[in-house]
């Protein structure tokens, strides 16, 4: 089951893309570059402006790999598991699942569809204000620094005798959003603008879960009488542990289907501001700051909580006559089985009906400047900032790229670095209501010694009631006398 999951996730990369931090410097990204920063659909020439669909997805884990390999490779659907016994390894083999054998490892999942959303440009009483209305839906995981103890059996180790499993936590959450996005110039003078923007965000809650293991748990290897060496096998014992956990899902176990039900309710908002220099008549500024708190807000989930506490007893974790040979069946299941291997009563471990998941708060600055006209230079932050209980922790990114901005017609390469320390190397082309992009383009053609993500992002809008710069400027008061 958990190589089998490892491949749906690189697969996904097969069809979707990452964060596309560098189209949200685009102006003509409306209110796609608005859930980067509120005030960007106030930017974009175009009064009108309709996103269809569009879909990105950022996964990055340092965990597994495919050997030699690069995304259009994996069309072909030739991937192999690493087999010991057989000595294959993705360290000498191509097209080979393989594991690290690190001591932590981490992961970061983020999925993003913007479905059906529309933007338009209104004055009332001189007052320019860009109103727009967006419809979302986001998934989003991720672990930091967890005990890599799976690195023993990846390899046909045997365990040491005793290890201590070092306090961690994970959760994840799947999201609907509903949202009022709001953008006008508090002053503006013959050079100069300063805009305020908002999206305001009623948050459906569909699935989420925690897992929050608070003290160190001590596991305790004895070998069995019939381990060796090329067969390595014990008896896990752990003792010490003091773990919470709660979830909740739309996901009927006893049907075996996803029924869509609300399962949980939350208000998010998100904060911006941006300083432009530009003359009165240009439609393109010269130079733009902005600074965005994003994602400000958490979803109350109806659901169940557990406490599973033991600071001296030890529990047999393997080779649990117990727990070995019960097919899994439901979530519940599992949690009733282990409440009862604990505490002797299934549902003893059982707290409370209900808990809360925070957004994924961060902050984002932005920096564009005009090269020469429709040329621009961009820089972006951000930088994760969890401020609720059980905050989603959205991935930290540096990224400077370079834009030509024009009516129909965008490009913009981009060099990120993902959480201070993974340089990528990507862009996007935007043709007419098309756009095509990836912050991490190189392993969709080129192969990788050790493939671990890779990404491609699509959007596709309308621009109801289009026309030329030419044709918006002869609308345009005249202001010469």
């Amino acid at each position: 089951m958990k190589k089998l999951l490892l491949i749906v996730i690189f697969c996904s990369n097969l069809i979707f893309g990452q964060n596309i931090l560098s189209f949200s410097n685009d102006q003509y990204s409306g209110i796609n570059g608005s859930l980067f920063s509120p005030t960007t659909s106030y930017f974009n020439p175009n009064k009108w402006d309709v996103n269809i669909i569009s879909e990105d997805i950022l996964l990055t884990n340092d965990y597994a790999y495919i050997s030699d390999q690069n995304i259009i490779g994996l069309l072909k659907g030739e991937t192999k598991t690493a087999n010991l016994k057989a000595g294959i390894r993705g360290e000498t083999h191509s097209n080979i699942l393989d594991f690290t054998t690190k001591n932590s490892v981490s992961y970061h999942l983020e999925n993003d569809i913007l479905g059906p959303s529309i933007s338009f440009k209104k004055k009332i009483n001189n007052q320019t204000f860009r109103l727009g209305f967006f419809s979302r839906l986001r998934t989003q995981g991720s672990i930091k620094d967890l005990d890599n103890y799976f690195r023993f059996s990846n390899q046909k180790e045997l365990e040491p005798r005793n290890y201590t499993f070092e306090p961690n936590k994970t959760n994840a959450m799947n999201w609907g959003e509903f949202g009022l996005n709001l953008s006008t110039n508090l002053h503006t003078t013959n050079t100069s603008e300063l805009i305020i923007g908002t999206n305001i965000k009623y948050l459906l809650g569909l699935d989420g879960a925690y897992v929050k293991n608070k003290s160190a748990i001590k596991l305790e290897a004895i070998p069995t009488s019939t381990s060796t060496i090329s067969n390595p096998d014990a008896d896990i014992y752990a003792s010490g542990f003091d773990i919470e956990a709660g979830y909740s899902t739309n996901y009927d176990f006893d049907r075996d289907q996803y029924i869509l039900r609300n399962r949980g309710n939350g208000i998010g908002i998100d904060l911006g501001v941006s300083f432009v220099n530009r003359r009165i008549n240009d439609e393109l500024y010269d130079f733009k700051f902005s600074a965005n708190l994003l994602d400000i807000g958490l979803v109350k989930f109806k659901g169940e909580n557990h406490h599973f506490y033991n600071p001296s007893q030890k529990i047999q974790i393997r080779n649990n006559p117990n727990l070995d040979g019960v097919q899994f069946e439901s979530i519940d299941q599992y949690l009733r089985l282990l409440s009862k291997e604990i505490y002797g009563n299934e549902i003893q471990s059982k707290t409370e009906n209900n808990f809360s998941i925070g957004l994924p708060t961060s902050l984002h600055l932005n920096l564009s400047k005009k090269i020469i006209k429709n040329h621009y230079l961009n820089f972006n932050l951000i930088q994760r900032m969890p401020i609720f209980e059980n905050s989603l922790k959205r991935v930290n990114v540096i990224q400077t790229s370079y834009t030509i901005q024009k009516d129909g017609f965008g490009i913009g390469p981009s060099l990120s670095i993902y959480d201070y320390e993974n340089v990528t190397l990507g862009g996007y082309v935007r043709i007419g209501p098309l756009i095509l992009g990836s912050d991490n383009a190189i392993p969709i053609l080129f192969k990788q010694k050790k493939l671990t993500s890779a990404n491609f992002y699509f959007g596709l809008k309308l621009y109801p009631f289009w026309n030329s710069e030419a044709k918006r400027r002869s609308r345009e008061p005249c202001e010469c006398e």
